[in-house]
């Protein structure tokens, strides 16, 4: 099975291929239509950019971080967090904007445990990420699950 670089040339080698860890993977024979397997290929790179934007780490003590609240302009997006016996310095929730297909982006006036959703929000996909410093000077980050995209 040859693999081919994502950003390389996939012209005509869409039909019996897919996207394995950012490389298209190629399979002689096989009968899929070339639209089928750009469906497959959309749905593989749009679960690949969901998890690029998620970080995962274990933060001690850590029982929950969600976001709560309606995906609408005007709603009001709130982090709930349970932290048990955790030994923090410090701890800072920032929120984070994803347009389409593009990366996350932090929200400059996004800041505490709440977040007005305006209208640059609009169609857009917003999470918060959690950033712990410990009493021992270690930092720890954790993303909230997404929500949106946003409607009027």
């Amino acid at each position: 099975m040859a693999a081919v670089p994502f950003g390389g040339s996939a012209q005509g080698m869409l039909p019996g291929c897919r996207l394995e860890n950012g490389s298209l993977q190629c399979v002689p024979g096989l009968t899929a239509s070339p639209e089928k397997q750009i469906q497959v290929l959309d749905g593989q790179i749009d679960q690949g950019l969901q998890q690029e934007g998620h970080l995962q780490q274990a933060i001690q003590g850590l029982q929950r971080f969600v976001l709560v609240g309606e995906a609408r302009e005007g709603a009001l997006l709130k982090a709930e967090l349970q932290l048990q016996g955790a030994e923090v310095d410090e701890l800072d929730v920032h929120w984070y904007r994803r347009s389409g297909q593009g990366n996350w982006t932090l929200v400059e006036s996004g800041s505490g445990h709440s977040y007005q959703v305006g209208p640059q929000d609009r169609n857009e996909r917003l999470m918060a990420v959690l950033v712990v410093r410990g009493l021992d000077g270690n930092v720890q980050r954790v993303s909230s699950n997404v929500i949106g995209p946003i409607s009027n």
